[in-house]
């Protein structure tokens, strides 16, 4: 049987590859809808995010913080609003970085990220995409306890979003507390998955050379939510350098055909977001060259559900 026939999942797109380089999303979200993608996924952009990922994240110098006024964030999620009145293409989830391990923050990121819940609800939108919390590299200790307050406050958040009808998922990332496959286990160990769950990251843990195949493989009855990225594995890379070793689907070393095999034979019906984060050739081109290898090389639907 072929891949198609047995897909259940859908496929959209992230709008990182316009986001983070300051292009328009309007022009963004007409290209993505025109290729036939039925959702999109996008930054929060909260400064609490912002605030971690300069603290903690290695991207190497950055200009000084630029100021979103309450205006502009709102008129960002009116921009995305309109897109599903006016394109038919949907929301899926917001990208969210908070601390988690922080009790004097935590007060903070707890009320933005039941906010942010609150407005998921309002899109329709499935999902809570959860990352950050500091990183071994950040000179976090990573002690049991911490693993134990990391846990819980991501349970907290799947409770609180839960009665909303919004899942909760925790992304492990580049630069935050689960970076590699030893920690993504400490954490499954301490993690109750009926509050929150997994969204796993191929291209992510393939940088830390975890085995991302096997990690879904795994841990596939914890998956809510699925990103497809690529990426370029050299351990000479060091700082913002592995981020833009990120790649199209099927340029990189991620095992793509055996990943979507695990998502076909676990039967998995949730979404696929592809990412790509600062596109090396224009947004545009990265995305169509992705979906030729979605659709050509895999076989697969971006709508199995629209035959």
């Amino acid at each position: 049987m072929s891949r198609s026939a047995r897909q259940r999942f859908s496929i959209g797109y992230h709008l990182n590859s316009w986001d983070l380089t300051s292009q328009p999303l309007r022009p963004a979200l007409e290209f993505l809808a025109g290729e036939g993608f039925g959702w999109f996924e996008i930054l929060a952009f909260t400064s609490l995010s912002d605030q971690f990922a300069r603290k903690y994240m290695q991207l190497g110098d950055l200009a000084p913080p630029g100021v979103m006024t309450d205006t502009d964030l709102l008129r960002r999620y009116a921009l995305l609003s309109e897109a599903q009145s006016d394109l038919n293409i949907r929301l899926s989830s917001l990208y969210v970085n908070a601390t988690f391990i922080n009790p004097v923050l935590w007060e903070y990121e707890r009320g933005c990220l039941i906010s942010l819940a609150r407005l998921l609800k309002g899109f329709g939108s499935p999902v809570l995409v959860l990352g950050g919390g500091p990183s071994v590299a950040s000179g976090c200790t990573h002690t049991p306890e911490e693993y134990k307050a990391f846990c819980r406050s991501l349970e907290d958040i799947g409770r609180r979003t839960a009665d909303l009808g919004v899942t909760t998922v925790y992304h492990p990332h580049l630069d935050t507390f689960i970076e590699r496959r030893e920690q993504l286990d400490r954490m499954m160990d301490e993690l109750d998955t009926c509050h929150a769950g997994l969204c796993i990251d191929p291209a992510h843990l393939a940088q830390t050379h975890s085995d991302p195949v096997d990690a879904l493989k795994t841990y596939i009855s914890a998956v809510r939510y699925m990103h497809l990225k690529d990426t370029r594995v050299d351990d000479s890379l060091v700082g913002w350098a592995r981020y833009a070793a990120f790649c199209e689907l099927g340029a990189g070393a991620v095992d793509m055909p055996s990943l979507i095999d695990v998502l076909l034979d676990a039967e998995y019906d949730g979404l696929a977001i592809v990412e790509l984060d600062a596109s090396q050739k224009t947004a545009e081109q990265s995305a169509r060259e992705s979906i030729a290898y979605l659709t050509g090389t895999l076989g697969l639907m971006l709508n199995p559900n629209v035959r």
